[in-house]
């Protein structure tokens, strides 16, 4: 009786450790998985061999997708299933899409800090420009002011 009520303990934490009868548990237990689940129970990493992966790189840079027919005929020569297949090319894209995105990304970022001294630089010369003609004005506008002086006396003497 003791053993039993263990074993129920051990069969409701490997389930899922939810408030189920052991009743439950076994019709659980008893039903037949389906695929997915058997295999997210056994799904393991694949790891490819050197030639593997170099005959997926050269036939990605040919073709960054494959049709069905290739998928196949790839599959078979590398001893993979096409699903496999399958699935390593859309991996392959996303990390290319990946690698272009943070490239153009560093790119623009480039450009942005060249902008951004470019836009420093007008400023001061700008400034400079402003602080130059302030001067050049000042000494201008006394002689203009002079100039104006002397035509206005010339236009009340006349």
């Amino acid at each position: 009786m003791i053993q039993e009520e263990e074993c129920d303990v051990v069969l409701r934490l490997a389930v899922g450790g939810g408030e189920k009868t052991p009743v439950q548990i076994s019709e659980r237990l008893m039903r037949p998985a389906n695929k997915r689940e058997e295999a997210e129970g056994t799904r393991r990493k694949l790891r490819l061999s050197e030639e593997q992966l170099s005959l997926l790189e050269h036939s990605f840079r040919a073709h960054s997708t494959l049709v069905h027919d290739q998928k196949r005929e790839l599959a078979q020569r590398l001893q993979l299933q096409p699903r496999q297949v399958e699935v390593w090319f859309q991996n392959r894209r996303a990390r290319y899409k990946l690698k272009q995105t943070e490239e153009d990304c560093e790119s623009l970022r480039k450009c942005c800090q060249r902008l951004t001294n470019e836009n420093r630089r007008l400023k001061r010369e700008l400034m400079e420009l402003r602080a130059a003609t302030l001067r050049t004005c000042s000494s201008c506008e006394k002689m203009a002011r002079d100039e104006k002086k002397t035509s206005f006396l010339g236009t009340i003497n006349s």
